[in-house]
């Protein structure tokens, strides 16, 4: 009976959860249409009914202000109800809007807090913001290690920034032991997440041929990839190897 009453239980649980999937997906469908003002309405009714994504569609819509105007006290509002559901994206635009005072007051404890609750849950922005917040001073006390353990974490998650910040670190023995084939191995990784400046940096150290041997075809290819992403140092470098 107990076994009866659970799977009761269960399927009352995904009957929900299916609902307010296809509400949600309702108010994507009259977006995507040009409906805003519908759109608005379905995302805040699912956001009432209890959807975490309803509540964090309706804060980002005000938050970005692209389509309505942009009311970041409104934005906060969503994005509070659906971190509160546990809903990590909103958590960390609630993070990002505590950091920078967007509609509401400053406090970089509770941007910390979200950071790091969000961090946990792999958001790779939400690690990268907590490296730079202590790598800069922003809001806490400067701790290059807490920085580098940051944008460990966030590389890891593959945060393409993180992975080319950290490469940097490793190539000037800024905050860590001086290893330029561990530099290689971020830059290469961030290359490969599509950051250009990566793909750049690694192309001079196999054109320098400062740590490991010289390889021009490796730089060239490097250096194109780098251009063909609109980085125009990497574009010049490319040009001047071809000569």
């Amino acid at each position: 009976m107990l076994k009866n009453l659970l799977k009761i239980m269960l399927l009352s649980i995904l009957s929900v959860q299916f609902s307010y999937a296809v509400m949600v997906n309702d108010g994507f469908e009259e977006f995507k249409r040009g409906n805003i003002t519908e759109a608005i309405s379905i995302f805040e009714q699912a956001c009432t009914d209890g959807a975490s994504a309803g509540c964090y569609n309706a804060g980002l819509i005000y938050y970005k202000g692209e389509v309505i105007s942009q009311d970041y006290p409104k934005a906060v509002n969503y994005f509070v109800k659906a971190c509160d559901d546990g809903h990590s994206g909103a958590c960390y635009n609630l993070a990002y809007m505590y950091q920078n005072a967007l509609g509401v007051r400053q406090n970089f404890p509770k941007a910390i807090e979200l950071y790091e609750k969000t961090c946990e849950d792999g958001i790779g922005a939400a690690c990268n913001n907590l490296a730079v917040m202590y790598e800069t001073e922003d809001g806490v006390e400067k701790d290059l290690f807490k920085a580098v353990d940051y944008l460990t974490k966030a590389c890891n998650n593959n945060h393409a920034k993180a992975c080319y910040n950290l490469a940097i670190k490793f190539q000037n023995e800024d905050g860590v032991e001086l290893s330029p084939l561990r530099a290689a191995q971020l830059y290469e990784k961030s290359c490969d997440l599509k950051y250009p400046n990566a793909c750049y940096n690694l192309g001079v150290m196999y054109s320098e041929g400062k740590f490991f041997a010289k390889n021009n075809e490796k730089s060239k290819e490097l250096f194109k990839k780098a251009c063909d992403m609109k980085l125009d140092i990497a574009c010049e470098a490319y040009r001047n190897l071809n000569k």
